[in-house]
């Protein structure tokens, strides 16, 4: 690649924000460089080892579009994804997962991205800003080699912590404003030669040890390289007070969260909790990666020893880092509201929607989601809620789109819209509105919100709710639901919630 001194948008930061930011700023017809700090692209989703991409739906009504869809086809295509499977009982997970190999999701958005015509820089960490007044005109780059500095007319903060725009002089908050806490991180791993099928069947034998568990149904045709039954469980809490109390098991939680890795005769575990770090302070990152680590130890050999299935068992990837869930939340022109959120809010600058259950993880101990205001709590949403493009752009600031997970809202509500699904649909949002301002010449908080929504619905994001299409799609998932598990002679989903497929 050629680089050049000046671009039109420059991305920071290559995870899922990112990624389709860049991609859609591009088929603007900005030039546009992404800036990335890892030798790969995917942030969060291959660097911290997550598992499936958290459902693109509301229900069965599928809220996120366009270019992020099109990522997964192509992941499909090349046998790196199953699509989006339906969890037949909601709660704990989502209404979907997309299930993907992480190795196929960096070669996939690099092609894209590339083949978009799109700059891509690894190996490089931001260190400065360069700014006229209020206006942010560029970004310094420190290598191994020195630094680069890279002139802009729209910067994207795609960073996940908001580090561009606190570098610039932005406001924020950190985690939530009342208690000053942000949610625990997570280090995620996976173990291979597990026997699967004893693990389904011992959470079939002992439902009432799980918290919460579901089947998974196929909705569209995937790659026969990845077909297995898929499943989701939270729980083992006998073994796991019988390990604890034994000294055999030392980790953040007092239950485990098992699920399917994408290949078969692989578990996913999303069971360890590292809390109390501010992950956005590189102090306190490196001493939590150690604390992460510990806990991979002690719970993947708990495994091992206690749960059938997993007596072969061994570790076969760890994350490079802790999974941040949250961290700064900058002050944008709007604030969405966990009111917002939960009553299915709409505003008529919206530019992505979010779908997804406000999911917050206990930041002062072990137990899952409880009741009021403290500790951990799944809430369910009314209804689908809008993001209005108030919340893509810094309250001071010129020159910048705000976008991912660092974006302007409480951390309630961004308990709901950080999942990787609501984060690949904010960053096409702020790569159409980055792409629009810098070919047009005009500050983010200047943009007329109908083009960035006219080109936003030409990419075929789902900016407003398609009724007949969402009918259709009710329809679609109730015959796979009913014709895949009618093949089935086992069933971990609650019976209750199997009889609402069949009524």
């Amino acid at each position: 690649m050629n680089y050049k001194e000046n671009y039109d948008v420059i991305v920071v930061g290559g995870g899922p924000a990112g990624i389709m930011a860049g991609l859609a700023s591009a088929r603007v017809g900005a030039s546009t460089l992404i800036i990335e700090r890892n030798g790969f692209l995917g942030g969060a989703a291959t660097n911290s080892v997550l598992g499936p991409i958290s459902p693109f739906h509301f229900g069965d009504e599928q809220v996120i579009n366009g270019i992020p869809q099109e990522f997964i086809e192509e992941l499909v295509k090349v046998h790196g994804s199953t699509g989006h499977l339906k969890a037949l009982d909601a709660y704990g997970s989502g209404a979907y997962l997309g299930f993907y190999d992480r190795e196929k999701y960096k070669y996939v958005a690099e092609e894209m991205l590339v083949k978009a015509g799109v700059d891509i820089f690894f190996h490089a960490f931001i260190s400065e800003v360069q700014k006229e007044g209020d206006r942010i005109t560029g970004v310094t780059a420190i290598t191994k080699a020195g630094t680069k500095k890279f002139g802009a007319k729209i910067i994207v903060d795609a960073s996940g912590d908001g580090d561009v725009a606190v570098m610039a002089g932005a406001g924020y908050v950190y985690g939530n404003a009342q208690t000053g806490k942000a949610q625990p991180g997570s280090s995620m791993f996976e173990m291979v030669d597990v026997d699967t099928d004893r693990v389904y069947e011992y959470i079939y034998q002992n439902p009432g040890d799980f918290e919460w568990k579901s089947d998974l149904v196929p909705v569209r045709e995937y790659s026969d390289r990845l077909k297995q039954h898929y499943f989701v469980a939270q729980g083992f809490k006998k073994l796991v007070k019988k390990a604890v109390e034994a000294g055999d098991l030392c980790f953040g939680r007092d239950s485990v969260i098992v699920l399917n890795g994408i290949h078969p005769g692989s578990i996913h575990f999303n069971a360890t909790r590292v809390t109390g770090y501010n992950s956005a302070d590189p102090v306190e990152k490196s001493i939590s990666e150690i604390e992460g680590r510990r806990q991979i130890e002690s719970v993947s050999e708990f495994m091992i020893k206690y749960v059938p299935g997993f007596e072969k068992a061994y570790v076969s990837v760890t994350s490079n880092e802790v999974g941040v869930r949250e961290t700064r939340h900058i002050k944008g022109l709007y604030i969405l509201t966990a009111e917002d959120a939960g009553e299915g809010r709409k505003f008529e600058d919206v530019v992505s929607r979010g779908y997804f259950p406000m999911d917050i993880h206990n930041p002062d101990g072990v137990t899952g989601y409880t009741e009021g205001n403290s500790g951990g709590c799944w809430v369910d949403l009314k209804d689908t809620y809008d993001i209005p493009i108030r919340c893509l752009i810094p309250e001071k600031l010129d020159g910048m789109v705000l976008s991912g997970r660092c974006i302007s809202g409480t951390s309630e509500a961004h308990g709901s819209y950080r999942t990787q699904g609501g984060i690949m649909g904010i960053g096409q949002a702020s790569g159409v509105v980055a792409g629009l301002c810098a070919v047009k010449g005009v500050e983010p908080r200047n943009i007329d919100v109908k083009e960035v929504q006219q080109k936003l619905v030409e990419f075929g994001a789902s900016v407003w709710r398609d009724e007949e299409k969402k009918a259709k799609e009710e329809a679609h998932a109730t015959e796979c639901v009913k014709k895949y598990m009618s093949r089935r002679d086992k069933c971990i989903t609650k019976k209750e919630v199997m009889d609402q497929y069949y009524k």
